[in-house]
């Protein structure tokens, strides 16, 4: 086992190709972003398209990252240097939230009135029970650490598939609101109003999702027996991006919702 452990070291990653396909992916959802706007009818399904293969790559990616097992002191070398491509990892996200919490607050400085006259003034109630759903999800993954903890399996996997649960009635409640809207009329082109509502609110539901599929990558690694009491880094990661996800919504609500209106 010794020979094993010294043979392949924790700073020597193992050669992949999901990284590369997973950037092309995230790669493809701007450029059909932004094809969409411009009027090009097929930029919708290449953002999807882009979407797919991102998940896709990512799952993979990390299921692979899954199958490395370090021992001594490459695990805890191995732990410290994840800990931190983590922490700079949810640093750079949460620095693409700023630009556009930053370009909604732009916006509405240099307007008369907010919404602006012709847009909908958004109901609290759907985003207020969406709040409640994915701050409780938030629980119920601590939850699932207390049990990891206590070394019950049981608990910990029942946390997760809870959580799972929720983050997924989480985006059921903010599809049908789009829904609703584009039934008015209200759309990502929308005018200034309607595009920082969208990048907004749509950039944090392909956050949950991507959070969705860390978790599910996460519970099959708990089934078979991967993620111990010992060596739980996977789990760990996924709760703090979980926990981002989640503290990221509470500013939306609070900024899109709650205190969204501008008088004359």
């Amino acid at each position: 086992m010794e020979a094993v452990a010294h043979t392949q070291h924790s700073h020597e990653p193992v050669p992949s190709r999901w990284p590369i396909i997973t950037a092309v992916g995230a790669g493809m959802i701007p450029i059909g972003l932004v094809s969409s706007v411009h009027g090009w009818k097929n930029g919708i399904a290449l953002l999807l398209l882009g979407i797919v293969i991102m998940l896709y790559g990512a799952s993979r990616w990390w299921a692979e990252l899954l199958h490395d097992r370090f021992f001594g002191k490459d695990a805890i070398d191995a732990e410290s240097r994840l800990k931190t491509a983590m922490i700079l990892f949810i640093a750079s996200e949460a620095a693409i939230f700023a630009s556009f919490f930053t370009a909604l607050f732009y916006a509405r400085m240099h307007a008369k009135v907010w919404p602006p006259p012709g847009m909908p003034h958004f109901e609290l109630l759907l985003p207020g029970v969406n709040t409640f759903i994915l701050l409780f999800s938030s629980v119920t993954l601590h939850l699932g650490h207390n049990a990891l903890e206590r070394n019950r399996k049981d608990g910990l996997i029942a946390s997760i598939l809870m959580t799972i649960f929720l983050g997924a009635i989480f985006l059921c409640g903010q599809a049908y609101e789009y829904g609703f809207l584009n039934g008015s009329a209200f759309n990502l082109k929308s005018g200034i109003f309607g595009t920082t509502f969208f990048m907004l609110t749509g950039f944090h539901g392909l956050h949950v999702l991507i959070g969705l599929i860390f978790l599910n990558v996460v519970y099959g690694a708990v089934l078979r027996g991967q993620i111990t009491r010992e060596q739980h880094f996977p789990f760990r990661a996924a709760s703090w991006y979980w926990h981002f996800v989640d503290a990221i919504w509470v500013g939306v609500f609070s900024v899109v919702y709650l205190f969204g209106h501008k008088g004359a």
